[in-house]
């Protein structure tokens, strides 16, 4: 597995660290670089932001992603597969009538409510792909994928009715039936140099457990469980993310291999997969 970090640096101040050619610009004010791990500049970025922090009152880097580039092999012998969703869409189900009780939410961290209706969605807004999520965390799958993972005889998901304002919905809420537990090799935080549990009145990290922090950002590692070898799919037990506005802190999702070769197989869009370690 190779793993890179993705960085959009404020190009005024660039130069305090990368050469002039170095990364692409996009438009006037960014400049994106792609570092290694082990490159010793990554451990530079944390110490000239807090400098242009406190020099400038201005960010060194506006935004970041963590890249994983795994084999065939590699993701063809793993036992367990995360699975990332790769389109995101809005209005929330919220936003289009979908009853929610949050009196039963953590108070702390928002985690935990439950959804008291069929999820409402605006008729159009749903991607034109076989699996996506809305901005508040609600999995949506196509007609298509039901249908495979029920002819493949797959277990470990419960496909609910999607409501349309208008129209005739042909897409389903995914529900996970069965949980498994993240263990402490699981690393969450603001982001990669920055791992707080908490900011600005915002709590990332609940004492309660219920959320790990604002980003995911190392692979996914699971504590073993009978489960895993009974299901195809699961959800976490812990959250990721944070209560603000719409947003909501939201499980990981893995797979089986089986699931991900039903994917290949059948040619479903929207997926992305990351090897999960099972402790």
């Amino acid at each position: 597995m190779k793993e890179t970090i993705e960085l959009r640096i404020n190009y005024d101040y660039a130069n305090l660290l990368f050469k002039a050619d170095e990364g692409k610009k996009l438009g006037t004010s960014v400049k994106v670089v792609e570092l290694l791990k082990n490159d010793p500049r990554y451990n530079q970025v944390p110490i000239i932001a807090k400098k242009v922090k406190q020099k400038y009152d201005e960010v060194f880097f506006f935004g970041w992603e963590i890249k994983r580039k795994y084999s065939k092999k590699e993701l063809d012998t793993a036992p367990l597969l995360h699975i990332k969703i790769k389109s995101t869409f809005e209005p929330a189900g919220e936003e289009c009538g979908t009853l929610y009780d949050e009196t039963v939410a953590c108070e702390i961290c928002g985690a935990k409510r439950k959804q008291r209706s069929p999820l409402r969605l605006k008729y159009g807004s749903v991607p034109k792909k076989d699996i996506a999520r809305t901005i508040a965390g609600e999995v949506v799958v196509s007609e298509k994928f039901a249908t495979a993972f029920k002819q493949k005889g797959l277990k470990g998901l419960i496909f609910e009715p999607v409501v349309f304002d208008k129209g005739a919905s042909n897409y389903y809420q995914l529900v996970a039936s069965t949980k498994i537990e993240l263990s402490q090799s699981t690393v969450a935080g603001i982001n990669p140099f920055d791992l707080s549990a908490s900011s600005e009145r915002e709590i990332y990290k609940c004492p309660k457990g219920h959320t790990l922090g604002l980003n995911l950002l190392s692979e996914a590692y699971v504590l073993n469980s009978q489960s895993i070898t009974e299901n195809d799919f699961f959800s976490s037990k812990q959250q990721i993310g944070v209560k603000r506005g719409l947003l909501r802190p939201e499980p990981l999702y893995f797979c089986s291999p089986a699931f991900r070769e039903m994917v290949e197989e059948e040619m479903l869009s929207g997926f992305d997969f990351e090897i999960a370690h099972i402790q």
